[in-house]
């Protein structure tokens, strides 16, 4: 392999390691200092290709400064459904980042 193949997959796994750690602190913040709020499943998107599923839900919810949201829901379970209500702790800096509170 030559040094700019070497490089290029270096780069890839600490960019791809920085975005894991990120989410992880971004979870453990939520989890902590989340804000509760109340909010309601607006839709389930299909990501996926034509041989996979790959879900992603999001919920509106408003913040307790007033401001109404679309987030990720970083946490779903497959059983939420477009319109239902969900409990859920959102990050007070990035608003649009929300978990669910099981």
């Amino acid at each position: 392999m030559e040094i700019k193949g070497i490089l290029a997959w270096a780069f890839l796994l600490m960019v791809c390691g920085a975005v894991i750690l990120f989410s992880r602190k971004l979870k453990k913040e939520i989890e902590q200092n989340g804000i509760e709020a109340k909010g309601v499943i607006s839709r389930i998107e299909d990501m996926g290709g034509p041989d996979e599923i790959d879900l992603q839900y999001y919920v509106r919810y408003r913040t307790e400064d007033g401001e109404t949201i679309e987030g990720l829901l970083s946490n779903p379970t497959s059983d939420l459904q477009v319109g239902q209500p969900v409990d859920l702790k959102y990050h007070p800096k990035y608003k649009a980042n929300a978990r669910l509170i099981r």
